[in-house]
């Protein structure tokens, strides 16, 4: 079990990181919630202890109930307990509400923050017993659910392609908008390559800073920097006789390209902390939605590490350019969700089925995906109807009146606005995460919170 401690006083977390590691956790901290969402994106965490304030004030907590709603809106989040010197009713209840398990005071008892601890640890594993006896279940079914063929000419020209050369370890580079379903290629690629019985690993570099990036790919040892508690395998020590997928390549710096391009042309790295030199026996493939070749005339982009991953380099159409999968592409996804829900797929009816036709799909797959869900659990009658859809970038119907389009803008919150516009920008900028941002006005990095945060880049 991996606990995080996330407080702004070392002291604090010392001492509990001392206590839980005499117990048996794995224990990494970190000294603000900014730097807790940096290593949740890139670790697998068990259990949160947040302090509920750091640098605003010491007593309202509205750090601490920030990052919770953060926290919130990610897939299977981790269990919180939170620690507060300032605590209250109303900030206990609005932290419960917000998804934490328990609201401990400072100074705590270690016996009371154990048995906290050890109660979260016991409901997991009942949580995790029942997972696996669903899965169990469900094993048969989704094993032979049917896979879906494209129709396509575009993709079918496609797949042909890519069968040409899955069989080898050449490098691939996927191209696209995001959304466009690479992250489903790369598995295709694996499973069809004669490393299919070795792993498959992916890394988001976009995701990694780059205090993280040596030791999220090449490992560390025990002691190599001020968390490193134990010694780490990296990627590339992860997916050897594998296939090792790197997406997001282009918002690498230069610097962070430079070891990259290093253990690409000679296969060698090291671990930091360690002298030893390990060779890689991996087959790479990057994917990205921005115009490499752009970059590399902007300097932002080495040339060297764009010959090193562009073997083979393939584009892939987005969903507006594959007409003749829609729909059926639609069905497949409403049944695929069904399965998941345990529910009965329905059918679309010819109205639902001519807005998809229309619909520009400006987040591609992704945004399909999300749209069959929400409307398979929308759904009251026996067919999917266009109101369960919630189509909400559709272009308006001619004649439509202005009175009416501003009746819609005002039914939609915030969040609605801030989503539709950040598609609208990335659909235009051809999903370059580069020059969106700076249309939207803000930085890379929080472009890509928000694109978390609105479920627009969970694949790629």
């Amino acid at each position: 079990m991996t606990i995080l401690i996330i407080d702004d006083n070392v002291e604090v977390r010392l001492s509990i990181a001392y206590f839980l590691e005499d117990q048996g956790f794995d224990v990494i901290e970190a000294e603000s919630p900014d730097i807790a969402k940096q290593l949740l994106s890139v670790k697998a965490i068990s259990l949160i202890l947040l302090d509920m304030n750091f640098t605003r004030d010491t007593t309202s907590g509205d750090e601490g109930l920030s990052f919770l709603s953060w926290l919130h809106t990610r897939s299977k989040p981790p269990a919180v307990i939170c620690l507060t010197g300032w605590g209250s009713v109303s900030l206990a209840v609005q932290a419960l509400q917000l998804g934490a398990c328990d609201f401990i005071e400072k100074p705590w008892q270690n016996e009371e923050l154990l048995a906290s601890i050890q109660q979260q640890q016991t409901l997991s594993q009942r949580q995790g017993s029942r997972l696996a006896d669903c899965q169990a279940e469900m094993s048969s079914t989704v094993e032979n659910q049917r896979t879906y063929d494209w129709q396509s000419p575009i993709m079918r020209s496609f797949e042909a392609k890519l069968a040409r050369i899955a069989k080898t370890d050449a490098t691939i580079l996927l191209c696209g908008e995001s959304g466009v379903g690479k992250s489903h290629v790369v598995e295709g690629l694996h499973s069809q390559s004669l490393r299919a019985s070795g792993p498959l690993v992916s890394v988001n570099v976009g995701a990694l800073s780059a205090s993280l990036f040596e030791s999220e790919l090449f490992g560390h040892v025990k002691g190599a920097f001020t968390d490193a508690k134990a010694t780490r395998d990296g990627r590339f020590t992860i997916a050897d006789g594998g296939t090792l997928f790197l997406d997001e390549i282009a918002t690498l710096s230069l610097p962070l390209q430079a070891k990259l391009l290093r253990v690409l042309e000679s296969g060698e790295y090291e671990v930091l902390g360690s002298s030893e030199t390990l060779r890689s026996d991996v087959r790479v493939i990057c994917a990205t939605n921005a115009n490499l070749n752009a970059l590399v005339e902007q300097g932002a982009f080495r040339n060297d590490l764009l010959y090193r991953i562009n073997t083979f380099v393939f584009e892939l159409p987005p969903l507006r350019q594959r007409k003749e999968d829609i729909a059926p592409f639609a069905q497949y996804l409403l049944e695929r969700h069904a399965i998941r829900y345990q529910m009965i797929a329905k059918p679309f009816s010819q109205e639902v089925v001519a807005a998809l036709l229309r619909y520009p799909w400006p987040g591609n797959i992704r945004e399909l995906s999300h749209v069959m869900e929400r409307a398979l659990l929308m759904s009251e009658g026996d067919q999917i109807e266009l109101h369960d859809c919630q189509l909400r970038l559709a272009r308006p119907v001619a004649g439509h009146s202005t009175h009416h389009d501003a009746l819609n803008s005002q039914q939609q919150t915030l969040a609605d606005i801030e989503k539709a516009a950040i598609s609208k920008v990335l659909s235009e900028e051809n999903g370059v995460v580069d020059s969106s941002a700076k249309r939207l006005g803000i930085s890379k990095s929080s472009l890509y919170r928000r694109l978390d945060k609105y479920g627009l880049k969970n694949e790629s």
